[in-house]
């Protein structure tokens, strides 16, 4: 019996170790607050490091505050179209003309969202409303359920608009919830199929070279004062990846740019990005 009980105490300190790994405290980055700042701007950060070491850094005050997805949502939402048959997949074709969203009386999207599209044009290209037109098709009621199976940020879509409320809520997301949702997507933990998840995978590439593989994707809350503007993603280097999640205001013209230059100077402080590898 005490051969029994030390057997067990030895299992359950060896499965304490990595738990008390996986939920280590983040480390906090004030040093790196300086890029929101020499941008004007004010934002948050999250980079989570899974690998032989994992780590999550944190930068900025808001990482657990919620805003609207805006077209980060665009990842959940491809996902469901494939899984549930809304989309045959990346080449499902959206014949033009479409129309465009205007935003202060002027056209928002870029010209190519008005053309003949596909999914995964559309996705890089944040075209509203083909994601609107899936909405229809997925409905409330598979939302209202497969957004809480997949634990997305609040979840919640009491009172929802099917094709309005990533746009104006009440779905909300924090940095910090975007991180576990993509650490979720890349490891294939989401209750979705393979190829729904593969195919998204491969949508969401950005680059590839020799160090690794950049996946992204923006995001631009226009219904909320101050505007909003997302980059989330994650990196894969040799045998770390590195899932990130970035918001700030937008207050000016530049901001919009500024998502992606503050994102890859942070990554590139991080070890995520960068010439040698």
């Amino acid at each position: 019996m005490h051969r029994f009980r030390k057997l067990l105490s030895t299992l359950a300190l060896t499965l304490a170790v990595p738990t008390a790994a996986a939920h280590a405290a983040p480390v906090q980055r004030p040093d790196l607050e300086r890029h929101f700042t020499a941008a004007g701007t004010t934002g948050t950060m999250v980079v989570q490091r899974s690998g032989h070491r994992p780590r999550t850094w944190v930068v900025g005050e808001r990482s657990a505050q919620r805003f609207l997805p805006s077209s980060t949502f665009k990842i959940p939402n491809a996902l469901l179209a494939i899984d549930r048959g809304v989309a045959s997949g990346a080449d499902q074709p959206y014949p033009g003309p479409n129309p465009n969203v205007l935003v202060d009386g002027a056209p928002f999207l870029p010209v190519v969202c008005e053309g003949d599209l596909t999914l995964a044009t559309a996705l890089a290209n944040s075209c509203i409303p083909i994601f609107q037109r899936i909405a229809r098709q997925v409905g409330l009621r598979t939302y209202t359920r497969e957004l809480a199976r997949m634990d997305y940020g609040n979840h919640d879509m009491a009172g929802a608009q099917v094709d309005r409320f990533w746009l104006d809520g009440p779905l909300a997301i924090s940095a910090r919830e975007q991180v576990e949702f993509l650490r979720r997507l890349e490891r294939g933990a989401l209750p979705v199929s393979r190829r729904a998840v593969h195919e998204v995978q491969d949508m969401l590439v950005l680059e590839r070279d020799k160090c690794g593989v950049l996946r992204g994707k923006t995001g631009y809350v226009f219904t909320t004062a101050p505007r909003v503007g997302w980059w989330v993603g994650w990196v894969e280097r040799g045998e770390d990846t590195y899932t990130f999640a970035l918001n700030l205001d937008i207050t000016r013209p530049e901001h919009p740019a500024a998502r992606m230059t503050i994102g890859r100077a942070i990554l590139g402080e991080l070890g995520a990005l960068g010439a040698s590898c």
